[in-house]
């Protein structure tokens, strides 16, 4: 997968579960159905960079692999959403906060 794909597929997920998100605010039904697409989008995307660094250091894989974990507590929410539960918020927060503390840590 050429970066410029990888980019494109990243940024329509986020994109995707931002709305998903930002739908489920208002409590509409489709909410979680939205936020799971784009929340398989991000896992999946998260799991290939993953597998596909194999090569670097072994701090760099450890932080790759830290971020598939946090990627799972978008999983995590999407449960939350489906069973009606307000904790989905809290999932997306430590997902956030985990991201920005990996897009300063990562080189690339």
């Amino acid at each position: 997968m050429s970066k410029k794909t990888f980019q494109s597929l990243f940024t329509a997920g986020a994109f995707v579960t931002f709305i998903g998100a930002m739908i489920q605010l208002f409590n509409l039904s489709f909410a979680a159905y939205v936020f799971s697409v784009g929340s398989l989008t991000l896992i999946l995307l998260q799991f290939f960079v993953v597998l596909k660094n194999t090569t670097e250091n072994k701090a760099e894989q450890r932080l790759h692999r830290i971020g598939l974990l946090s990627s799972l507590l978008l999983a995590l929410a999407a449960y939350f959403m489906f069973k009606g539960s307000n904790s989905w918020v809290v999932a997306v927060l430590i997902y956030a906060l985990i991201n920005l503390y990996l897009s300063f840590r990562i080189k690339s």
